[in-house]
């Protein structure tokens, strides 16, 4: 069945700017259906990619990848294109909440032994909030929350600004934009790692941050 997926998945043709702009535009516009398929089809190997960066079990893999792409259509019913947020930035977040989610609900021991073994990757975004708690990860990959992260961020000095901006927006290398700046890439993760508390501290709901403190 994993194989089959694959050989479909190398069929899907990807959108340039112009085609996906008209997409949301007739989808979001006139609720037209064709193009709202047309977008979940383009972006289901992001569904793919979300899921193999989890690094799960073959026995559970087709069935996370499903739960990922009920969060991936989530995702395209929910997304506003006014906002400036790429959709592949929102729609990540929803994919892998969906995921997890499942993995919590539905198989705790294995979601454990996935963290343990790093799989998780403990990506500094995800840290904007207590990732062990389920009301938490829906409040991150809620879309809202993500403008107000955007917002957070043009709000940083100029290099922190771009370090964010690049990484997690614009999904560049860190070497590269290390180098951009002149920097060394381990000044590059210090600042990273100064920014995010500021985002942290400025996006993250008072209540979650008390009950962080009481922990």
């Amino acid at each position: 069945m994993f194989t089959e997926y694959l050989r479909e998945l190398q069929k899907v043709a990807l959108l340039d700017q112009g085609e996906e702009a008209r997409l949301w535009r007739t989808y979001k516009g006139r609720g037209d259906g064709r193009s709202r398929a047309r977008l979940i089809e383009a972006y289901q190997p992001l569904v793919f990619k979300v899921a193999m960066h989890l690094r799960l079990r073959d026995a559970v893999v087709m069935d996370m990848i499903q739960e990922g792409t009920v969060g991936l259509i989530e995702a395209v019913e929910r997304f506003d294109p006014g906002r400036g947020v790429r959709f592949s930035t929102f729609a990540t977040y929803r994919i892998r909440g969906r995921i997890l989610n499942a993995l919590r609900r539905e198989r705790p021991a294995l979601l454990m032994e996935t963290a343990v073994g790093g799989a998780l990757d403990d990506s500094p975004l995800e840290r904007l909030a207590d990732p062990a708690a389920a009301e938490t990860l829906a409040a991150v990959e809620d879309g809202v929350l993500l403008e107000q992260i955007v917002a957070a961020i043009d709000r940083l000095p100029q290099r922190e600004r771009r370090i964010l901006r690049g990484f997690f927006l614009r999904q560049e290398e860190p070497r590269r934009i290390a180098g951009e700046l002149r920097i060394s890439l381990s000044h590059f993760y210090r600042l990273q790692k100064h920014a995010l508390r500021r985002i942290r501290d400025l996006v993250t709901p008072v209540g979650l941050r008390a009950r962080g403190a009481e922990e």
